[in-house]
């Protein structure tokens, strides 16, 4: 993932918030993902493709009181998600 550049949930795709974490959707696909976290479920629906993934990232390790850890897992996740194309760098 590059720190400097914005993402976004691809078009055609959705997150709802479950018990668990959450559920993507892909409309194009027809295909389900399971989040394993709220804070995961959270960060990747609140990606607008408006400000460095750096930025946001830290602003949502901030408002959540989260560790550098956590923030090195939500990369991870983030990661794992835009190989399946749900996730996109803007302007890609």
């Amino acid at each position: 993932m590059n720190l400097s550049t914005c993402y976004q949930l691809t078009e055609g795709v959705a997150i709802r918030p479950e018990r668990f974490g959450g559920l993507v959707y892909s409309y194009h696909s027809r295909q389900l993902y399971f989040l394993h976290s709220h804070e995961l479920a959270d960060f990747v629906g609140g990606l607008s493709g408006e400000e460095p993934l750096a930025a946001a990232l830290e602003t949502f390790r901030s408002r959540r009181s989260l560790s550098p850890e956590a923030g090195d897992g939500l990369l991870r996740s983030l990661a794992a998600l835009e190989k399946l194309g749900l996730v996109v760098a803007v302007g890609d």
